[in-house]
């Protein structure tokens, strides 16, 4: 004779409903868990429609939560985020370089783009952009940098340390003549700071990011402007001069500013 094996009771689901609810009704709980969030690595405020404007799963996710809660997180949607605040930071976008470090920030723009492409069509100017983009990529990993975004015609990217972010640029300025088509030759100009953008999503902003950005408009092309931190920081690897600052929108008064042009050194 088999033995009969013991019934292992189910739980009550009424019971069960009560404890969920009860559990994220605890206002005491969910800023437990919010408090514990900013022990995490990422963005300690993930979850809000500023960090969570990228199309990666995480992202998506918490979009989608934010949307369903009105931005009243229980707690159980807060444990939700905990683990989507860690994804995000471990994605492809370099989250993990800014967590309040400091980083060199670099953009890099294409010169005359913009009045070539009404001219030479969609195609075309396409076509330049994704020749380019290739090559500003690989600079910018091969440096151990990570590429933040791509505004139409630039490039933001971030890197761990003042040196790498250089070699990036000057490599990315000596390759982009490569992606060339009948009618344009690509001509790049960049510009590089250092200092502790704020980590937003996959995302940086601040100050730190504007003056970057501020830097490449101002470069002349095939030229890398950068702040004395990036300078000073590289040493004696390459040969900067020192740059007239004027008076730069976004860039505080009193920086000193150097520049180095593409094939220095």
């Amino acid at each position: 004779m088999v033995p009969r094996r013991p019934r292992i009771p189910l739980p009550d689901p009424g019971a069960l409903r009560s404890g969920i609810r009860w559990l994220n009704s605890s206002g005491s709980l969910s800023a437990a868990v919010r408090a514990a969030r900013e022990l995490l690595p990422g963005d300690k405020h993930f979850g809000d429609p500023l960090s969570t404007a990228g199309t990666e799963p995480a992202q998506v996710l918490a979009r989608r939560a934010w949307a369903a809660s009105g931005g009243r997180w229980t707690v159980l949607a807060e444990l939700g985020l905990a683990a989507l605040q860690v994804a995000d930071w471990l994605g492809p976008s370099g989250r993990g370089l800014g967590d309040g470090s400091k980083v060199a920030v670099l953009f890099t723009d294409l010169v005359g783009y913009s009045d070539w492409a009404v001219r030479a069509g969609d195609e075309e100017s396409l076509e330049v952009l994704r020749r380019v983009d290739a090559r500003v990529t690989d600079a910018v990993t091969e440096a151990g940098g990570a590429v933040v975004k791509r505004l139409g015609d630039g490039t933001m990217a971030v890197f761990p340390d003042a040196t790498p972010a250089l070699e990036a640029a000057r490599k990315a300025l000596e390759v982009a003549p490569e992606a060339k088509v009948d009618g344009y030759d690509p001509t790049l100009r960049a510009g590089l700071h250092f200092g502790s953008p704020q980590p937003i999503g996959s995302d940086f902003i601040g100050v730190d990011v504007n003056i970057a950005a501020r830097l490449c408009q101002a470069a002349g092309p095939n030229e890398i402007l950068m702040t004395e931190t990036i300078a000073t920081l590289a040493g004696d690897r390459v040969p900067v001069e020192p740059r007239d600052p004027g008076r730069l929108p976004g860039v505080p008064r009193g920086m000193r500013l150097y520049g180095l042009c593409d094939g220095a050194g």
